[in-house]
């Protein structure tokens, strides 16, 4: 695999290098995630530099994705919920401050000490209207009874603990001030202009132009996932549905000051002060820092994501349709940005990304050889790589199910890295999953001997009793 990165710079495109390595990357992505079609656009200042559609928005008729193609940004819609209730702060309507209990009646007694810049930063401790399955269908009423009837989980403002129910206060908080359904007031703040941007929290809508959503979370294998999502009540959590060229705009109102004063703008960017949690998140907002610089995003159910780079006046919009196996999206993001400007790169995910991208294009042989450059890249010298190839070993196994690859690496490691417990450890783990029992054992007893921690010897020792009394004969398993 070769590695090469242009120094991006301000008021250029971006060279014809860097152009196919961002195709050649996003087509290795859409094959290895089994990605149904996605969008993605990469903005620097003003200038639109990378613009690009790939797959289809619907499988079964074959209808690719274009322009025009509306997706569904599930929790991607948080950071604009955020815009709007800074819009509130900035009219003096509302302050962070502000308890929910004031706008909102008929909170649980417990719930009152919530305030708005818990419900904004996920430290609110209050139960959660999730998981979907215990919600699906039902009525704003209903939902509430669920949670009101939970205990609330922490004091808050103590820890950031990823929470949906404090966006369907949120809503209410908007909806209570303004007078307006909180889609209407965000598509009239935020999205006058568009004619392709709507709120809907059901998958099951007739959207014009809407991609078909794909997951293989239910059955395991890509299917049509009509969630069945709540109602109105949920789109502050889940509902925008609008274009890549929608947003784009929506991303220059941003940048140029134009939904929020920068003052303000600001203060929805600082990281909010946990009393319990080292946790670096902002006001509905991720602040991912990259090699010293800022950037603020979010992404939703695993297929959308946006980032920006102030400083640098640098965004990627990053939509999809859905997955057929799992990935994190940030570092997808963290890659990109990269290939963007070499002093983003992120030399540890570029590292993994390049060790799993080799073991996947090559075989075993030819796999050692192209390693062996990649370990000595200038940009990757530093890099743990008994680290990388026990990830890449298990986002084989567990994320793409491939366990004769997988344990192909995690062998190699072992090679590699002969004075690792760790190595015998996920060799052996990955032999017991695909049931080569005797090999497991072989390889805990291994790890055992490396490890001088007590309680991991026992813990172990305890598996390989587990796997003893199986004890069938061991098969081959094939990808």
């Amino acid at each position: 695999m070769c590695i090469s990165f242009s120094t991006f710079c301000f008021g250029q495109q971006l060279t014809p290098e860097q152009y196919t390595q961002i195709d050649d990357y996003i087509e290795h992505l859409i094959e290895r995630q089994g990605i149904p079609g996605m969008s993605l656009a990469i903005k620097k200042g003003d200038q639109i530099v990378y613009r690009k559609n790939f797959g289809y928005a619907n499988l079964e008729h074959l209808v690719p994705v274009t322009d025009e193609s509306v997706f569904r940004l599930y929790s991607l819609t948080k950071p604009v919920i955020s815009v709007g209730v800074f819009q509130l702060i900035e009219s003096g309507k509302v302050s962070l401050e502000d308890f929910a209990s004031d706008y909102v009646n008929d909170l649980p007694k417990e719930w009152e000490s919530v305030q708005i810049k818990h419900l904004l930063s996920h430290s609110s401790g209050l139960p959660d209207m999730s998981p979907i399955a215990a919600f699906q269908d039902l009525s704003e009423e209903q939902a509430k009874a669920k949670v009101f009837s939970q205990e609330v989980r922490f004091s808050p403002g103590s820890i950031y603990d990823y929470n949906q129910t404090g966006f369907w206060l949120l809503q209410k908080i908007i909806e209570k001030v303004t007078g307006k359904s909180v889609s209407a007031f965000i598509l009239d703040n935020q999205f006058k202009k568009s004619q392709n941007t709507f709120f809907s929290s059901d998958s099951r809508d007739i959207i014009r132009n809407r991609v078909t959503p794909y997951f293989p979370f239910t059955k395991g294998t890509l299917m049509i996932d009509h969630s069945y999502l709540q109602g109105t009540y949920a789109h502050s959590k889940n509902g925008l549905n609008t274009t890549v060229d929608d947003f784009i705009e929506w991303d220059s109102s941003l940048k140029q000051d134009l939904f929020l004063e920068k003052e303000i703008k600001d203060l929805m960017w600082e990281e909010y002060p946990y009393t319990n949690s080292n946790r670096t998140f902002t006001y509905g907002w991720d602040k991912i820092i990259v090699n010293g610089q800022d950037s603020y995003g979010f992404s939703g159910s695993l297929c959308t994501a946006y980032r920006i780079y102030p400083d640098d006046e640098l965004s990627i919009i990053f939509f999809s349709n859905g997955l057929s196996k799992w990935y994190n999206i940030d570092n997808i993001m963290n890659h990109i940005s990269g290939l963007i400007d070499e002093k983003l790169i992120v030399a540890e995910n570029l590292g993994f990304e390049s060790v799993l991208r080799s073991s996947l294009e090559n075989n075993y042989k030819a796999f050692i050889e192209e390693y062996r450059v990649i370990k000595v890249h200038p940009l990757l010298v530093n890099n743990n790589f008994e680290t990388h190839l026990n990830d890449v070993g298990y986002f084989l196994l567990k994320a793409l199910n491939k366990p004769s690859k997988a344990i192909e690496i995690f062998e190699f490691n072992t090679i590699e890295h002969p004075d690792s417990w760790n190595t015998y450890d996920s060799l052996a783990e990955a032999y017991a999953v695909v049931g080569y029992q005797t090999e497991a054992i072989t390889n805990y007893e291994k790890a055992i001997k490396l490890n001088p921690d007590q309680a991991y010897k026992q813990s172990t020792k305890s598996k390989i009793q587990e796997l003893a009394k199986k004890n069938p004969p061991s098969g081959s398993q094939n990808d």
